[in-house]
């Protein structure tokens, strides 16, 4: 993977992330700083090679990034040979009445959607990680740099605030997906316990 030392993100983002309990965590890097690396390490971590069934989840904004982000996961899984991933991104058509037994599941809002709450295919009280990669690009609820959102942008919105209102709670309050009261970790990134 090219890293010789942890970066400044993975160095402060690690301990939280493999921390006994599980510790929830918001991070901010710039590009190229290794926080996909951070993330998918975490979710490597978690999963149960034994249980075929999803148990980390990762919302990408493109399906490009969906893509990249699991060529992240399978260049540093190579050696979890019972872990696998799933793409839930366009044009990943499972047949009826299939399960999906993949551990880590990477995908776009939309299809994403789709496939926990209209075909059942996810089951989201199992998932033991959920990532939101480039939160700031799908959540955006302020719009300052665009007034029209789009309908693509609003229709993130309404799966994101299903996703984590229904599941996931303690990170979201009112009809916003604002973060609740957190612990500041020493480089000022919000963390919250569950």
């Amino acid at each position: 993977m090219g890293f010789n030392r942890p970066s400044k993100i993975q160095e402060m983002a690690l301990p939280m992330m493999l921390a006994h309990p599980p510790q929830n965590l918001i991070a901010q890097s710039q590009s190229g700083t290794g926080k996909t690396a951070a993330f998918v390490l975490a979710m490597l971590s978690r999963v149960n090679a034994l249980k075929l069934f999803p148990q980390c989840l990762c919302l990408a904004p493109t399906y490009e990034l969906a893509l990249q982000t699991g060529r992240v996961v399978e260049r540093m899984g190579k050696f979890c040979v019972d872990v696998q991933v799933m793409y839930a991104i366009r044009g990943n058509q499972i047949p009826r009445g299939t399960d999906v037994t993949k551990q880590i599941v990477i995908g776009t809002p939309g299809t994403v959607l789709d496939w926990c709450f209209k075909r059942k295919l996810i089951d989201l009280t199992k998932i033991r990680v959920f990532v939101l990669d480039e939160a700031d690009v799908m959540i955006d609820t302020q719009g300052f740099a665009d007034q029209k959102h789009s309908k693509k942008t609003q229709g993130r919105k309404k799966i994101l605030e299903k996703i984590m209102t229904e599941n996931f709670p303690y990170l979201a309050k009112d009809k916003n997906l604002e973060i609740q009261e957190s612990q500041r970790s020493p480089n000022g990134k919000n963390t919250k316990n569950p």
